[in-house]
């Protein structure tokens, strides 16, 4: 049995959020309590948080110092959310990169945080003492991408007198394997000095003359990725984009399983009117509410570049991070006005990122009164914009899972993706719209056929609804991605605790 469960995290869905990660953490963490298991979540306090109760203080080792931490608790239903209290993070406005309010210049506003390897190294030393702390071993530890691939090295660091976590399974999950999302610590003599490990501890992790913690994750723990597509691809070398981890993985006898990530409906659903027949004509009603309360400014957190979107026409959405990864180049290629349908659709551009992606972006908006650039992050806004709108884009270069296509499927807002990765389980036509990853014209031609469908095949459109709608409960709920996919790797993890030096 798996009764107690952590998760470790850089984010999560009604605390503090950046990308698709929040949504996972969030689904996993609701769908455990759910099942019935104690469910702790920890993760970073920035200073956008309201902090919760003090609970204790802890010391952690950073560059050969120690390092105060404080620990306060939050509980969301009855889940239990451990914030870390640093200013490595009460200094952050935003998760992972400067935001205006905290750039050190700005050049750096859209960038990166330049202290982030100090920042993961405290999530992963902290979230270990602090379960230390509370004097109770969990039955997994669940990491979340290479900001928590260390983990395996600090639970043995500081169990090696008491054997705490001999019966406790760690498991890192792989949401993006991209060389930049690996969070590579540097050659082994800076990693020895940041992180106070030996260079033996650290060489099995070590990759192309560098430390890596995914690497070091699979070594002396265990691994998975967020879809199988995505797994194959990094097991064979057909991901361009994740370096040679797949093939150190391979090497190693390292097996990858992918698991799908899961839908909570009733989160998304949160807050927006039932539908009574899933018509076009509720979708523009919601279309209605959300360019009313853009013009009057209701909406906090946002603001509108372009014409308040039109809702008499159908929207087709973007919605993620502003980098290349998603495809935003594609995007910013397209016409700005489709042959066949000037004024008869809505692009919308919603989330933030990169700066010359945004400027780029501006400049096509001037192009175009059927573009509009909604910026920033509003999680109500986020599921009125999805329910609201007939088509999602999900043009990405590479894709571990793909989440908002999922969304989309859920709400009624038909994905349109690239074959790529995750989003491969897209049935083309049946449930969405797909296209080949070698065909430059794909997104247009998918843009074209979906709005011409839309507006004179409405009941063809209306099927694939349907069809995307029972495929998202019938296999893509959290409950059954967790009873499926992690309650076997969870009993793995706990079954082969793997050697740690």
């Amino acid at each position: 049995m798996i009764n107690k469960v952590c998760l470790v995290s850089r984010e999560m869905e009604g605390v503090a959020g950046a990308g698709g990660l929040k949504d996972v953490v969030r689904g996993l963490a609701d769908a455990l309590a759910e099942h019935g298991a104690d469910v702790t979540v920890i993760i970073p306090g920035y200073g956008f948080i309201d902090k919760g109760k003090p609970l204790y203080d802890l010391e952690v080792p950073l560059r050969g110092e120690i390092h105060r931490i404080g620990v306060s608790a939050l509980e969301i239903g009855s889940i239990k959310v451990r914030l870390l209290d640093s200013p490595y993070y009460s200094s952050k406005h935003d998760v992972y990169t400067y935001s205006e309010k905290d750039a050190p210049s700005t050049e750096d506003i859209g960038k990166g945080h330049h202290d982030v390897h100090e920042m993961n190294i405290l999530l992963q030393a902290s979230a270990v003492l602090s379960i230390l702390k509370e004097d109770v071993p969990p039955d997994v530890i669940h990491g979340h991408d290479g900001h928590t691939g260390l983990l395996p090295l600090y639970m043995k660091k500081y169990s090696r007198t008491s054997n705490f976590f001999n019966h406790t399974g760690v498991l890192v999950t792989i949401h993006n394997a991209g060389t930049a999302y690996q969070q590579i610590l540097g050659d082994i003599d800076h990693a020895v000095e940041l992180t106070g490990f030996s260079e033996n501890e650290l060489s099995g992790g070590l990759l192309e003359k560098k430390v890596n913690p995914l690497l070091i994750a699979g070594v002396y723990g265990h691994v998975n990725t967020v879809s199988p597509g995505y797994s194959r691809e990094l097991i064979t070398g057909k991901d361009s984009f994740s370096g040679s981890l797949g093939n150190a993985y391979k090497g190693l006898g390292i097996t990858l399983k992918g698991v799908y990530n899961g839908i909570n409906p009733e989160f998304w659903s949160n807050g927006i009117p039932e539908s009574p027949d899933g018509t076009s004509s509720f979708k523009e009603m919601l279309r209605s509410r959300i360019s009313e309360s853009l013009k009057e400014n209701q909406i906090d957190n946002v603001s509108v570049t372009g014409m308040i979107p039109d809702p008499c026409v159908p929207w087709i959405l973007f919605h993620g991070r502003l980098t290349p990864q998603k495809g935003l180049d594609s995007i910013l290629e397209l016409p700005a006005d489709l042959e066949g349908f000037g004024g008869r659709f809505k692009l919308i551009v919603y989330g933030r990122g990169d700066n010359g992606i945004e400027r780029r972006l501006n400049e096509k908006i001037s192009m175009s009164p059927d573009w509009s650039f909604i910026k920033g992050y509003n999680p109500e806004l986020t599921r009125m914009l999805i329910a609201a709108s007939s088509f999602v884009l999900v043009p990405s270069e590479w894709e571990p899972c793909g989440q908002i296509d999922m969304i989309g499927q859920l709400m009624g807002a038909l994905p349109i993706v690239k074959a790529v990765g995750g989003l491969k389980k897209i049935r083309h036509r049946y449930d969405g719209f797909k296209y080949a990853s070698n065909n430059s014209r794909g997104l247009l031609e998918n843009l074209h056929l979906a709005l011409g469908w839309e507006w004179k095949k409405q009941r063809k459109v209306s099927l694939m609804r349907r069809h995307a709608e029972t495929v998202i409960y019938g296999r893509r709920i959290w409950r059954k991605v967790l009873i499926r996919g992690y309650f076997p790797l969870y009993r793995k993890a706990r079954r082969v605790i793997r050697h740690r030096p």
